[in-house]
């Protein structure tokens, strides 16, 4: 999973769009912490920022105040010298409404050269349109990310030689929304390998958060990508 937002994260910067906020879910506190650090290590290798351009609002078991966090966000206004700069603010629940609030701004029209990883434990004690403004990675579901060969073959086998076999699936099974989101993980998977229909990777991250936050029919949104590819 990590190699996949890496993935995003570049291809968005390449194509000068603005990144979305990722919102890190899991507890302990300090371990999805550990993991948000890896994952800003590889995305400073990977463009080669420079470590000054990595800024962390360290977790001290204190409220975030206004003031502070506006500080600490000033910096998103600064044009980098390298290709980007990471923002990691941990543990955002410490967060008082007030502080919460002052950042809605930027996290819904972040500058494009920024990157801003946040954590939690859970969505609670978030406000709601913070959440809205984020993409939302719970990590015990990164293990679906991996590769699901029996959908992945299905897919294969439907952009390539036109066989309905996926089609039919979706259409005969009774699938869970789990194994819907699982699927649509898979497509971005497989477009991300054959680099193709990567318009469509944003579209569907949005829609595999909407899933996951709402009550919407993921067989709908399944059969959207179908008849989209099939028109392609």
């Amino acid at each position: 999973m990590q190699n996949n937002i890496v993935e995003l994260i570049l291809w968005k910067i390449n194509k000068k769009e603005e990144i979305s906020p990722f919102l890190f879910l899991w507890a302990p506190i300090h371990n999805i912490n550990s993991q948000v650090e890896e994952l800003s290590i590889e995305l400073l290798e990977k463009l080669w920022i420079n470590k000054n351009f990595v800024f962390d609002f360290k977790d001290n078991n204190e409220k975030i105040k206004v003031k502070d966090i506006k500080d600490f966000l000033d910096k998103v206004y600064i044009t980098p010298s390298f290709w980007s700069q990471i923002f990691i603010i941990e543990n955002i629940s410490r967060m008082t409404e007030e502080s919460a609030n002052s950042c809605l701004k930027i996290f819904e029209e972040p500058p494009i050269w920024n990157i801003i990883l946040l954590t939690n434990e859970s969505e609670s004690w978030i406000l709601e349109t913070i959440l809205s403004r984020c993409t939302t990675i719970n990590t015990k579901d990164w293990e679906l990310w991996e590769k699901n060969h029996f959908y992945y073959d299905m897919i294969d086998d439907y952009i390539r030689w036109i066989d309905h076999d996926l089609a039919s699936f979706i259409f005969k099974e009774k699938l869970e929304k789990d194994d819907y989101i699982n699927l649509l993980k898979t497509l971005i998977l497989y477009f991300k390998e054959k680099n193709i229909f990567l318009d469509l990777i944003e579209e569907i991250n949005d829609d595999i958060n909407w899933i996951q936050k709402n009550n919407l029919l993921p067989k709908y949104i399944v059969d959207k990508y179908i008849i989209k590819i099939w028109h392609k």
